[in-house]
């Protein structure tokens, strides 16, 4: 087992949250109060999820809720680096859709699939 990584960076016009590592359920806590302070900042929240090498459930959970708290406090939070471990896990979860969640008023799921068939 990898352990995980998390540096926050405090830009001027964001917060940067890199991941490295594992996100699974043996480190799925740490990384929730990580994230928690991430957003106690009020900037929006920008996480760099290429180095990651493994996610499970609970990985893909914390990334929904993310989302929430970015919805919640209203602080935008974006996805960069988007890898194929992270790809294919989301897949086989079944997560990639063409609309997000109910609280998803503002079209920004992390999950949704664009397409020309999709009209909001």
């Amino acid at each position: 087992m990898e352990a995980a990584e998390v540096k926050v960076s405090k830009k001027k016009e964001r917060t940067l949250v890199t991941f490295s590592g594992e996100m699974t359920i043996a480190n799925v806590g740490e990384l929730r109060e990580r994230l928690l302070l991430a957003f106690a900042a009020g900037k929006p929240v920008e996480l760099a999820l290429a180095g990651l090498t493994a996610i499970d459930v609970t990985g893909l959970q914390l990334l929904c809720s993310c989302h929430r708290t970015s919805l919640a406090k209203g602080i935008p939070c974006t996805i960069t680096g988007r890898n194929e471990v992270l790809a294919d896990i989301a897949a086989v979860a079944g997560l990639p859709r063409l609309k997000g969640c109910v609280q998803d008023v503002e079209g920004t799921c992390i999950w949704r699939i664009d397409t020309d068939k999709v009209t909001v």
